[in-house]
């Protein structure tokens, strides 16, 4: 990660590979999943999902989806994709990407459905 001064603007690279600026990337975030997760700059979940996978193929080279799963921090206030891809060598890799700017409107009306039921008697 490179920054120009001048400009603001934030250069992305994995190896000799430029990466597709939309996501801001946190030190090591390949190698300790969700530690250090890629943050996406994505407003929604069908741009999250095309973000992710466009990530995926620039810090790859390509590959392939072989399983996503959603999980939460300890705390229940991060969410993440934890997505373990398939480079175009065979290699397996997983990678943490936070999404919890995303579904964030989505996870307050579930805790606020939540937080409902329990103050409803049972019938």
């Amino acid at each position: 990660i490179s920054s120009n001064a001048g400009t603001g603007r934030i250069a992305l690279r994995f190896g000799n590979r430029a990466l597709t600026p939309i996501f801001l990337v946190a030190a090591n975030a390949l190698a300790q999943p969700c530690e250090n997760p890629v943050i996406p700059q994505a407003k929604d979940p069908a741009a999250l999902v095309q973000a992710e996978h466009q990530w995926l193929r620039d810090a790859y080279g390509g590959g392939t989806l072989v399983r996503q799963v959603l999980g939460a921090s300890s705390d229940g206030r991060r969410r993440y994709d934890v997505i373990t891809w398939r480079k175009p060598d065979g290699e397996t890799v997983e990678v943490c990407f936070d999404v919890t700017t995303v579904f964030v409107e989505t996870i307050r009306q579930v805790e606020e459905e939540e937080a409902g039921a329990a103050r409803r008697p049972a019938r």
